[in-house]
Order: structure tokens, then sequence, then C-alpha cells
């Protein structure tokens, strides 16, 4: 790969922005059949820690302890650009938690889209964070053959 096939990254500012406004995302861990990637409705807090809701009963609760990813993109289709943030960290069931980070988890304002009780907190403490940018490609075209619309 040359650096001419390498997409551009995100500078570090645009990340955090971009990750202070973020209220969907998608969560990607391994289970036992192997790679799961969920949609999830997230806040971020002002430390970079990723926080989610869950039922009790679902497979996210299970997540303590286990590194994770947490995707955040957005896309203009008319533009055919776009950008991703990855996230990669460890989650923390902090639903039990009376420490200072699981006390503001636990109240953070998450609008969970999900039907059903979502009473247990998990926070993903970022280990490694990225972005890149998708521009448009110097002929216009992303997918040779695929329509625009």
């Amino acid at each position: 790969m040359t650096d001419t096939d390498r997409l551009p990254e995100l500078d570090e500012r645009l990340i955090r922005s971009r990750l202070q406004r973020t209220r969907f995302a998608r969560l990607g861990y391994v289970d036992d059949d192997g790679p799961v990637i969920v949609p999830i409705n997230v806040i971020i807090d002002d430390d970079e820690r990723v926080v989610f809701h869950t039922n009790p009963t679902s497979a996210l609760a299970a997540l303590d302890g286990q590194h994770v990813a947490i995707e955040i993109d957005g896309f203009d289709p008319a533009s055919r650009s776009g950008w991703s943030i990855l996230v990669r960290g460890v989650a923390r069931d902090v639903t039990a938690s009376s420490d200072v980070v699981a006390m503001k988890a636990k109240v953070a304002p998450v609008d969970s889209w999900a039907p059903g009780v979502r009473n247990r907190t998990f926070v993903v403490l970022a280990l490694a964070i990225t972005g890149r940018t998708i521009p448009m490609g110097a002929d216009g075209d992303w997918f040779a053959g695929v329509p625009a619309s």
C-alpha cells in the first residue's frame, strides 16, 4: 500500500469534536460464534469514555472486562465522502460501582432507542482512538459500476 492509497487521518481536534456530539455508534466484540457488531446509543464523556446502557439479560451485559471496538461515522452521499472514528477499549460494567466515573456514567443522558429496560451501565475505557476521512476520489467514483443514487 502506498501513501496515496491510505485514507487521510482526522486531526485530534476534529475527533474530539465529533465524539462529543455522538449519540449513535456501532459496538464490535467477539463472542463464542465470532465477531459481532451491533448498533448502540451512546454518550461520550469529557474524558472520552463511551457510556451505554443495556438490558441485564442482553448479550452486551456479558461484556465486562472484554476488549471492544466502537465505530462512529458519517457520510455525505452527494459528495461521496465521509469520515470514521474508531475507539478501541475495554468495556467495564459500572452498574454496581460507586466511584466518581461510575456515578457520572449512571446518570449520563443516553437516549436509548431500543425498547425495554436498560438499567445496566457500561463505560468503555479507550485504549486507542483513531479517525480517518474518506475524500471523494479523483475520478469522483467510489464504486465503479454502482449508481450514485
